[in-house]
């Protein structure tokens, strides 16, 4: 692993959606710290936009690190697999 502050944005579902930033550091011999997570703003009606809010927050911080594109300590909210969106079937 790459030394340095690593952060990742993620989008979870909690009957509305919410957006959580969670952050380790990792040291100059690749040891990583304890992990911390953080909910940020508010709750969110639907995926769409909660995925919109935590890009854009993750757009900001890797301008404010300086970090080149394609950094792997800056973690982007991924897009969920289809089936993941998908309501479950109570059958």
């Amino acid at each position: 692993m790459t030394p340095g502050k690593h952060v990742e944005y993620r989008v979870r579902e909690i009957k509305r959606y919410t957006v959580t930033r969670h952050e380790t550091h990792v040291d100059e011999q690749g040891r990583e710290s304890c992990g911390s997570s953080t909910q940020v703003g508010s709750h969110y009606d639907n995926y769409e936009t909660a995925h919109a809010v935590a890009y854009a927050l993750c757009a900001k911080e890797h301008g404010d690190l300086g970090y080149d594109l394609g950094d792997e300590r800056i973690q982007y909210p991924r897009d969920p697999q289809p089936c993941e969106l998908a309501p479950s079937d109570s059958n």
